[in-house]
């Protein structure tokens, strides 16, 4: 085979890949253009293969059988595992060696990466192909907050209201008693939202790539949920009056005074990177640092007792120009926040539904069902401590 075949048949195959995506996006007059001139490199390609057996005498094209076509497979499939070996330096057999001299064009065309980013980027042409996740603290609220299952869409609960209770009264013998007062109660409704999503891959992706890319989209998925759940608590909180912070002390104070002493025992700190790095810094008298480490949990550090929950300042962020705010927000999340829960994420995947049969994907969709609802936001102080 001659430069100029090699350079065809790279051509062909880019032509190939590019009726494939238009008619994907669904751009179906370009998509039978781009066949078309594809169809006519493969002229090229057939005539330059036919005078070059023409030019060598005694040789006699074979015809493919169909067990010579799973046999081609076969060999594909094979040269494909020893083409990513051969790509990652790992030592390879007589077999592989002689298969990578020889080369298989089909394959060599099959390999291509289209868009890097939608993908591309995971196509075997590099030496490691392995996805890399960037490492994010995806902390979940979640824990800290009740979670309520239903099984309706709408409905409610009967709480108890906070009301104050008066103590009993003195009596005398053979008196009658007085009336005492009786507990409170109110509803609490919830109406349940439904949340997701479809991302299509396409089908071509799916086969190209040595890496177990849907597993990997369900862990991406279920950092989606717990961002979607967190958003939604953060947003419920942050109706809360803010109320100004300007140390240690007064996070103290909260915790003594501003909270009733049965929502302090349950008490958590949660805030952001600067309020945490705040935190962090101040020490004692002796230069000793005020925070200790949780002795369920030693990476979690704790304040007066109290564990520390660290979002990111991406999603929990300080406020401020000149003057730096940064969110303290004290108290019992559970007394706080309702998290009424239909359906945890759900994922699904289809390649002949909807649109996937057309544009020939595979589309994953993910879908949760829950409302968030203020029960006692008495149970929080959403403070803002200064930090510069």
């Amino acid at each position: 085979m001659d430069e100029k075949e090699r350079e065809l048949r790279q051509k062909l195959a880019q032509k190939l890949e590019e009726a494939r995506s238009l008619a994907g996006d669904g751009k179906l007059e370009e998509a039978r253009s781009a066949k078309e001139a594809a169809q006519e490199l493969r002229k090229q390609i057939d005539l330059l293969a036919e005078i070059r057996e023409t030019d060598t005498p005694g040789v006699i094209i074979p015809v493919i059988e169909t067990d010579q076509r799973e046999e081609k497979q076969d060999k594909n499939a094979q040269y494909r595992s020893a083409f990513l070996k051969s790509l990652r330096s790992k030592p390879l057999n007589d077999e592989e060696r002689n298969l990578i001299d020889a080369g298989i064009e089909e394959v060599r065309a099959g390999m291509q990466g289209g868009v890097d980013e939608d993908g591309g980027l995971i196509v075997p042409k590099d030496i490691d192909t392995m996805i890399h996740e960037k490492k994010r603290d995806f902390v979940s609220l979640e824990p800290y907050v009740t979670v309520e299952s239903v099984s309706t869409r709408s409905g409610s609960r009967v709480i108890e209201k906070n009301a104050d209770i008066t103590p009993f009264t003195e009596i005398t013998e053979l008196t009658d008693l007085d009336d005492m007062d009786n507990p409170k109660f109110a509803p609490l409704s919830y109406n349940i939202k439904d949340r997701g999503g479809i991302l299509p891959i396409s089908n071509s992706l799916l086969q190209d790539t040595d890496q177990n890319l849907m597993s990997y989209l369900a862990t991406w998925i279920a950092k989606k949920s717990v961002i979607t759940r967190n958003q939604l608590i953060l947003a419920l909180l942050n109706t809360k009056s803010k109320v100004a912070l300007s140390g240690l002390d007064d996070i103290k104070r909260v915790l003594n005074v501003d909270l009733d002493p049965s929502i302090s025992q349950g008490a958590i700190i949660l805030t952001n990177q600067d309020g945490f790095h705040y935190l962090d810094t101040q020490k004692d008298s002796d230069g000793r640092d005020l925070l200790q480490p949780n002795p369920i949990n030693p990476t979690q550090k704790m304040l007066k007792g109290k564990p520390i929950v660290v979002l990111a300042n991406r999603w929990l962020p300080t406020t401020g120009t000149d003057t730096k705010l940064a969110p303290i927000i004290i108290g019992d999340l559970k007394e706080a926040v309702v998290l009424f829960d239909r359906q945890q994420y759900s994922i699904a995947s289809t390649n002949v539904g909807g649109k996937s049969f057309a544009r020939n994907s595979t589309d994953v969709r993910a879908i949760q069902r829950e409302d968030v609802r203020a029960f006692d936001l008495d149970a929080i102080v959403y403070g803002q401590l200064t930090i510069v």
